[in-house]
Order: structure tokens, then sequence, then C-alpha cells
């Protein structure tokens, strides 16, 4: 899922969203999310639905299935 933290990086951005404010609604450490962000380390897939809801995204764009959302 190299796309991955690419596609979230862009919709943080565009949700005016810190990394840090994101870890924190979904519970985890902010290195967690660092991971994910940098595709060193992939999210459950509970936890990918859980960001697409919280940046308005859908899955499929998080995980390059579709191009724009």
């Amino acid at each position: 899922m190299k796309i991955f933290g690419e596609r979230v990086k862009s919709a943080l951005k565009e949700a005016g969203k810190t990394q840090k404010e994101l870890a924190r609604e979904l519970n985890v450490q902010p290195s967690t999310m660092c991971e994910w962000l940098n595709d060193h380390n992939e999210p459950p897939m509970q936890t990918i639905v859980d960001i697409a809801i919280s940046l308005g995204v859908s899955t499929d764009y998080l995980l390059g299935l579709k191009e724009f959302d």
C-alpha cells in the first residue's frame, strides 16, 4: 500500500487536521501514525475505515483504487 501514506497526508491537509489530531482520534500513538504515513507499516482494515470516515474520504481513495475523492 505504498500510496496509502500519501493519500492520508493529502486528506489530512484537505481536512485541516494534523497527524497528531488524527492519532488522538484513532487512539494510536503518534509514532504509529508516522509509520503508516511513511508506508513503513499498514493499519488494520477497521482503522483504514475509521481514517476514511474521519477525513471524509473513501477507503477506495486511501487504498489507491480511486483517483479522486
